[in-house]
C-alpha cells in the first residue's frame, strides 16, 4: 500500500484477513457470530487501515473492525480470549474488549 493511498481506498480491503468471510460474520453484532472475523484480525496486515477507514466510533458501526467488535459505534465487551492486533490503541485490555466511556 502506498503512502499516498487514502484510507477510504478500496484496495486495502483485498489484503484484509477477513476478505473471504461472509458479510454476516464481519458485520455480526454478537460475539459468537463474529468469532471468525475476530480471529482473522489477529494476523491482519491492514487492521490499522481498517480502523481508520471504518471509523467505528464515529459511524455507529456494527461488526468487527481492527480486532474489536462494535455495536452502534461502541465497543462490545467480549467474553472470549481474543488478542487485539498490536496497533490497537491502549485504553482497553489485551482483548480490546473494554467498553468506551459514555
Amino acid at each position: 500500500m502506498t503512502v499516498s493511498e487514502s484510507p477510504a481506498s478500496p484496495r486495502w480491503r483485498t489484503a484484509a484477513a477477513c476478505a473471504g468471510l461472509p458479510p454476516q460474520i464481519v458485520f455480526a453484532r454478537r460475539e459468537a457470530e463474529a468469532r471468525p472475523a475476530l480471529e482473522a484480525c489477529r494476523s491482519c496486515p491492514v487492521a490499522r487501515r481498517c480502523e481508520e477507514s471504518v471509523a467505528p466510533a464515529e459511524s455507529y458501526f456494527d461488526g468487527v473492525s481492527a480486532g474489536r467488535l462494535w455495536r452502534n459505534g461502541r465497543l462490545v465487551r467480549l467474553r472470549g480470549h481474543y488478542v487485539a492486533p498490536p496497533h490497537v490503541a491502549s485504553g482497553g485490555d489485551a482483548s480490546g474488549a473494554l467498553a468506551r466511556p459514555a
